[in-house]
């Protein structure tokens, strides 16, 4: 049944179920044409909609006929984002929190293929009504912005109940081939990951917290880093989480309120990652921009540091085809599973 629901992707050149997650910075154009000439699923993090179309359109050069993904983090896209999308026909599309029905039709008719990644059974069959073609269940272990409220072993086989149609890919601490096979096991069709791939030589994050991430031993979920989009997050901590967080992760409530009271910025301002270029620690201004690697390493006190909850099995940088390769055997080694 996995192979059936997977036909589509396969017919538009995809080689492996293994989806880059949309990572504004780390996610660039450079580590999505990677994974995808490595047969995997690369996602371009959405951008300010001023370079947007021509990042996707270096993607379509860089990934060689291979299929592509957009990331429409539906908070902060607009009409020209999806415009952009259709004029540059990529192939595959993630909606990433929000409703997804003003998307799907003028996307569909340009013959994308639409996954909405979910945090719950009721946003999953929202998703369905509204007609997409895949799922990304995330459970609530993963990094970045947290949609998911139940642990993935929980959440993942109630979603795919839902529907024996349209795959279901599994996000959230997913790294290894073994993570991998235990998602499969649990009903997902694929998967998608962000910390895995943000520890690569083609991430565009900066070194400097490629390194904390190799350091950390546990992550918090957090709103801290919420200016304009008060969401929570999971971050592996640094000085601002420990001057305002408490040990649970929560935040002043004036300080929530803050946050919440510049959620206008969201579609009027640029989304850049050079927002963050005057942050500091001890100042309560935190917005969601990851650190790109031509700014300061001292931002790293900062600015979220963006990781998954098991990031301590994270011990390593590799080529993003290695890591596509490495998953890949998760695959393989169900398959053995299931034939013994």
């Amino acid at each position: 049944m996995t192979q059936a629901r997977l036909q589509k992707l396969y017919s538009l050149g995809v080689q492996y179920p293994i989806m880059q997650a949309g990572m504004p910075v780390a996610g660039n154009v450079r580590l999505a044409a990677a994974v995808s000439r490595a047969g995997g699923i690369g996602t371009l993090g959405l951008q300010d909609v001023s370079v947007w179309e021509q990042s996707l359109k270096q993607l379509k050069q860089q990934a060689a006929d291979h299929p592509v993904n957009a990331n429409l983090l539906l908070p902060y896209t607009r009409k020209a984002h999806v415009q952009a999308v259709i004029r540059q026909q990529v192939p595959i599309v993630t909606l990433f929190w929000g409703k997804a029905q003003p998307c799907v039709r003028p996307l569909h008719e340009a013959g994308c293929f639409l996954f909405q990644q979910v945090g719950s059974v009721d946003e999953a069959k929202q998703a369905l009504d509204a007609g997409v073609d895949g799922l990304i269940v995330q459970g609530e272990e993963a990094g970045g912005h947290v949609r998911g409220t139940l642990k993935l072993q929980e959440l993942l086989p109630q979603v795919r109940a839902l529907t024996q149609e349209i795959p279901c890919f599994a996000a959230g601490g997913i790294y290894t081939a073994e993570d991998v096979c235990r998602a499969v096991s649990l009903g997902a069709d694929g998967i998608s990951t962000g910390s895995r791939f943000l520890l690569t030589d083609e991430s565009g994050a900066h070194s400097a917290y490629k390194q904390r991430l190799l350091d950390a031993s546990e992550t918090l979920k957090t709103t801290l880093f919420g200016l304009g989009w008060a969401t929570p997050h999971r971050v592996v901590p640094n000085a601002a989480t420990q001057r305002w967080c408490d040990k649970n992760g929560a935040v002043p409530a004036w300080l929530d309120g803050l946050n919440k009271a510049f959620g206008f910025t969201r579609k009027i301002a640029p989304f850049k990652p050079d927002a963050a270029r005057g942050q500091r620690a001890d100042i309560p201004f935190f917005t969601n921009a990851v650190i790109p690697e031509h700014l300061s390493a001292e931002l790293v006190e900062s600015c979220p540091l963006y990781a998954g909850e098991r990031v301590k099995e994270l011990t390593d940088i590799q080529p993003a085809a290695q890591v596509v390769q490495s998953l890949a055997q998760g695959f393989e080694r169900d398959e053995t599973r299931m034939q013994a």
